[in-house]
Order: structure tokens, then C-alpha cells, then sequence
């Protein structure tokens, strides 16, 4: 009886104990919440995790956050900044991976710290030797903003600016992602992967185009694009690529009938470019 009653004793306090553990997992708002932001620019997709305190009334630079000091930047785990392809921060090469990003500020600078741990709570554990890099940029004053914020902004064909801030303070810095060898290595393997598409020809010599790249190139590619099949899409790229190496007499005559079949599939956007491009060509001629 009394093993019976031990027995009983033991999946009570079990069970007691079982629900305590369950109570103290209980899923409540965070007072700084999680966020995650991802953007892509050149080839690299860029994604940032990382918490959002408020300020609450409270002062924060200067205060809640100490001049001089290494700050979590943010509030619980440290941020995680992920490339998924090289990248170039403040002149220097940054490898693929994920790494964690802590701040040092001061009221005329501050110090980024790129850093190769990416599992730190807080700065308990940072260790120096662990940096990946260093680096100051200067702080600007901007209207109060009431939550810590990372964005992205100045979105480029090749880079991005990383924006901080936080009550009336932001920070920024540059991150560059030089695509070109990666790029033209991709039209490479993707014509000769799939030879005679239009689409293939049309976004190579789009590229070569767009980036001022070999224009007797862009031209090869474009005609070969508008011989296996014509849309009035890559119609357009072959009246530009004919107008980059001059023959403007042909390209308004390409681009006069891009127009026309552009109207047709009412892409109102591309029209008014291919007459922009008409306008602009004939006073070549």
C-alpha cells in the first residue's frame, strides 16, 4: 500500500511539475520583438534578424545605452546579418556566412563590429579576436523614431545602404556586391544551356546594355534574339543595341515597329520609353 501510494505521490509531483515548466514557456508579447528583414541587390540576398526595444520614455544614447561602450545593438540575441554571396563592406571583402554586428557609439562616431560569433547574448561573450572587421561612421540626427529599426535603403544595382537608428540617431554604411564576373559567367553557361532562346539572347544583351558593356556584343546577341522569334520586347533591346553603335537610322526603324506592337499589348510603360528612344535617336540621324 505504501509503495502504491509513493507511486502516486511521484506522477503528482510530476504532473505539478510538468504544468509549472508549461506555465513558464507560455507564449507572451516580447517587449522587443523579433524582426527579420530580407533584400536583394546585385546577386546577393541579404537577410537581418534582430530585436526591436522601444524607448519607452526613457533616454537612450547617452543613457540607457552608454557612450563608449560595445552595445548588443538591439536587445536579446545579437543581430545576424546573412549574405548568401560575397559581399564588400567599407572596402573590405566580406565572405559568404552570417555573422553577428555590435556597435560601440559615442556621441561623434561610432564604431561598427562586423563579427564571426553569431551566438552571443548581450556582450558577455565577445571576444576581440573574433572580429571580422572594424570600422567608424558618423552618426546624424533625425526626427525621434520610438523603435530600434534596421532597413535597408539607397537600393542600387550593385549595393545597398544598411541603416541603425534609434531615437533621434541614425547610422549607416555602404554593402557592395561586385557582380559583373559572377554576372557575365551566368550569360555564358545560360546560352550555351539553352541555345536558340529569345529570352536568353534579350536578357544578355539587355545586361551588356544596361552596365555600357561591349555594344558589338549587345548587337549580336539582340539580332540573334529577334531572328529565333520576335516580340516587341526584345525588338526594343535590338533598336538599342542598334543605336549604341550608332546606326540610328535603323534603330528608329526598329523601335517604330517595337511601338506598335507594344500599343498592341497595352505595356503603356514600354511605350513611353520606345518613344522617348524614337525622340532622342532622330536627333542623331
Amino acid at each position: 500500500m505504501n509503495r502504491i501510494k509513493l507511486t502516486l505521490l511521484l506522477f503528482a509531483f510530476i504532473g505539478i511539475h510538468t504544468n509549472i515548466s508549461l506555465a513558464q514557456e507560455a507564449d507572451l508579447p516580447q517587449p522587443s520583438p523579433g524582426a527579420t528583414i530580407v533584400q536583394n541587390f546585385g546577386l546577393v540576398e541579404s537577410t537581418v534578424s534582430y530585436s526591436r526595444p522601444s524607448m519607452k520614455g526613457r533616454k537612450i544614447f547617452g543613457a540607457l545605452v552608454p557612450y563608449g561602450e560595445m552595445w548588443r545593438t538591439g536587445a536579446n540575441k545579437c543581430v545576424n546579418i546573412k549574405f548568401d554571396k560575397d559581399v564588400n563592406i567599407n572596402n573590405q571583402k566580406v565572405p559568404a556566412g552570417t555573422y553577428s554586428l555590435f556597435t560601440i557609439p559615442n556621441q561623434n562616431e561610432w564604431t561598427i563590429v562586423i563579427n564571426k560569433n553569431t551566438e552571443h547574448w548581450g556582450t558577455g561573450t565577445y571576444k576581440l579576436e573574433e572580429d571580422l572587421m572594424r570600422f567608424n561612421v558618423k552618426p546624424v540626427t533625425i526626427p525621434a523614431t520610438e523603435s530600434f529599426t534596421i532597413d535597408f535603403a539607397n537600393i542600387k544595382q550593385n549595393s545597398a545602404t544598411m541603416q541603425l537608428y534609434w531615437e533621434t540617431t541614425k547610422v549607416s554604411f555602404d554593402i557592395v556586391n561586385d557582380y559583373m564576373e559572377e554576372a557575365m559567367a551566368n550569360i555564358k553557361t545560360s546560352i550555351e544551356a539553352t541555345q536558340n532562346t529569345h529570352g536568353i539572347y534579350n536578357d544578355a544583351a539587355e545586361f551588356y546594355l544596361d552596365n555600357n558593356l561591349d555594344a558589338k556584343q549587345a548587337l549580336e546577341w539582340a539580332k540573334k534574339s529577334v531572328e529565333i522569334k520576335e516580340r516587341y520586347w526584345n525588338i526594343a533591346t535590338y533598336s538599342r543595341a542598334l543605336a549604341a553603335n550608332g546606326m540610328y537610322k535603323e534603330a528608329v526603324a526598329n523601335a517604330e515597329k517595337s511601338l506598335k506592337l507594344a500599343e498592341e499589348a497595352k505595356n503603356m510603360g514600354m511605350v513611353d520609353g520606345i518613344k522617348r528612344n524614337i525622340e532622342d535617336w532622330k536627333k542623331m540621324m
